[in-house]
């Protein structure tokens, strides 16, 4: 295991600043090495979820959003089991004769997107289901002298919801009045893997870029 998996952000929290005494039954929170978490957890308002009824240092661990790793275990045409490999951040790129090698550079929060509650994010998807983040200028470069292949990757942009609460807001007949940071971004993310499945390995955190 990490030693930032027992970690928090900060030394110090107020009470006020932590929801304890959570529950899970599983299929909601798993732990950075891919294995589901199932008991008490609590959370924090910095946007860190622990597992423990409390925080119990040297027991607790950093829990992340829970991604059914199974079902992407298909390979691809290179056989390459993607749901053994769930651990790396990319597969093994294979070489592409004049194509620009990809850096991770994710668009920056700009004072328009604060007003409008959301971003766009940009990525390149490659043939053989890996993908990689990028910034706009990066992301529109694909297919040019400058940019990465557009024969190998392809263009893919998502809304990613920044502000508003946390979960969705329901009125008494469950009908949702306020759409959630967590639960919208949570729904974009299953949408878009059903056509690009490894996007969900690279959106764990759906309130990633959250603003309070």
């Amino acid at each position: 295991m990490a030693r930032s998996e027992f970690k928090r952000k900060r030394h110090y929290y107020t009470k006020a600043q932590i929801e304890s005494g959570l529950l899970t039954k599983g299929k909601e929170w798993m732990f950075l090495d891919g294995t589901e978490y199932m008991g008490q957890y609590h959370k924090y308002t910095t946007n860190e979820t622990f597992s423990e009824i409390n925080f119990v240092k040297g027991k607790s661990r950093k829990l992340i959003p829970y991604v059914d790793v199974s079902s992407i275990g298909t390979e691809t045409l290179e056989g390459i089991d993607l749901a053994k490999n769930f651990h790396y951040n990319e597969i093994k790129n294979l070489d592409v004769l004049k194509t620009t090698q990809p850096n991770k550079d994710v668009e920056p929060i700009k004072d328009k997107d604060l007003k409008n509650g959301y971003l766009e994010r940009f990525f390149g998807y490659k043939y053989d289901d890996t993908c990689i983040e990028l910034n706009k200028e990066k992301f529109n470069q694909i297919g040019t002298d400058e940019g990465l292949s557009g024969v190998t990757y392809k263009k893919v942009k998502l809304r990613w919801k920044i502000s508003g609460p946390v979960y969705d807001v329901k009125d008494e007949n469950g009908s949702i009045v306020d759409y959630g940071v967590f639960d919208t971004n949570k729904r974009t993310v299953a949408l878009i893997s059903e056509k690009y499945p490894s996007i969900k390995l690279k959106l764990l955190d759906f309130l990633e870029f959250y603003q309070l």
